[in-house]
Formats: C-alpha cells, structure tokens, sequence
C-alpha cells in the first residue's frame, strides 16, 4: 500500500513537473515572437518617412565621488495615447534600449526591455556586461511578475556583490524587475 502510494506520488510530481516545463517553454516562445514582432516593426517604422515612433530619449551624465564619469542613454518606446478606463488618456511603455558607462568606461552595460503592449508586463530583459575586457550576456524571461528563466542559468549568476559596481544594484536576478519598474516609472514621469 505504502509503495503504490509513494509510486502514484512520484507520478503526480513528475506529471506537474512536465506540465510546468511546457507552461515555460511557450511563455518563452511568445516572449520570442513578441521581441521578434517588435523588432521588426521598428525596423520597418510603420509611421512613413519622416514621422517619428511613439519614442522618449533620456541621458544622463554625472560625475560619482570616487570612481567619475557615469553616463545612461535610454530610449523608451510606447503605444499611441488611448483613452483608459478612468477616462484618462495613457501610453503603454513596450520597449526600451539603455547603454551605461560607469568609471571612465571600465564598466559598461547594455540593457533591452521588452514589456507587453497591451498590459505594461514585464516579458523581458537582456543584459550584455562588459568589464575588464570580458563581455557577458544574460537574458531573463518573466511570467505574472517572476523570473521563470535566466540564461546562462541562475547558478552561473554572479556572486553577491559583483553587480553591485552597478548603479541600479543587482545582486539576483529578481532584481532585474525592480530595475524594470523604476524604468517604467521614469518613463511615466517623463510624459
């Protein structure tokens, strides 16, 4: 009895298991497309010649005590203005490209943002590192406000402290949507 049991446990476990793993799999394959289909769009600029995407350009330069020269240059992309349900008129932040430089160049990163354009989700992050020569890439998949995947996985994710030189701090990948919010909430201030 206790062995049918513990088998019919083991089943149930390794059946949630699978459906889970499916569950990510084509979030990530929509998160694809979604990256995909928003590329492509600005790339073929669907407004015409001459007429400018929904898009907000900010940089920043200051001088931090100790280690100098920090620069951010971040380019917010948003859907047209419609009316919300309150009556309001808002815009949806959907995409944003930021390339930062930190001690006179010897920290360099580059984010992309993706966020769903109906919702304002997080659906997305690619970070691409550069210090000392060495270049990383890390990617991030989101689902309902959680990270349910990083590439290169989790357990290769720096130590406590090696992203800390950054000045969005990022000591775990969940932080990464902390960072996503505030972008968000830049942006908003912006408009």
């Amino acid at each position: 009895m206790r062995l049918r049991f513990t088998i019919a446990l083991l089943a149930l476990f390794a059946v949630a298991t699978m459906t889970n793993a499916q569950n990510h799999e084509q979030r990530m394959a929509q998160i694809r497309q979604a990256y995909a289909d928003r590329l492509e769009i600005m790339k073929n600029n669907p407004f015409g010649e001459g007429t400018p995407f929904n898009e907000v350009k900010v940089d920043v330069a200051q001088n931090l005590p100790g280690s100098g020269l920090y620069e951010r240059h971040t380019h917010y992309y948003f859907t047209q203005e419609q009316y919300s349900a309150d009556g309001s008129m808002a815009s949806l932040l959907y995409f944003a490209t930021s390339t930062e430089t930190y001690a006179m160049g010897a920290h360099k990163w580059y984010w992309e943002f993706l966020w769903d354009s109906m919702e304002g989700d997080p659906m997305f992050a690619l970070l691409v590192r550069e210090e000392g020569g060495v270049k990383m890439e890390y990617r991030f998949y989101f689902e309902n406000n959680k990270v349910i995947k990083v590439v290169p996985d989790v357990k290769q994710w720096p130590q406590v402290g090696v992203m800390s030189l950054h000045p969005d701090v990022i000591d775990k990948p969940a932080d990464v949507l902390k960072l996503m919010k505030a972008r968000q909430e830049e942006f908003e201030r912006l408009l």
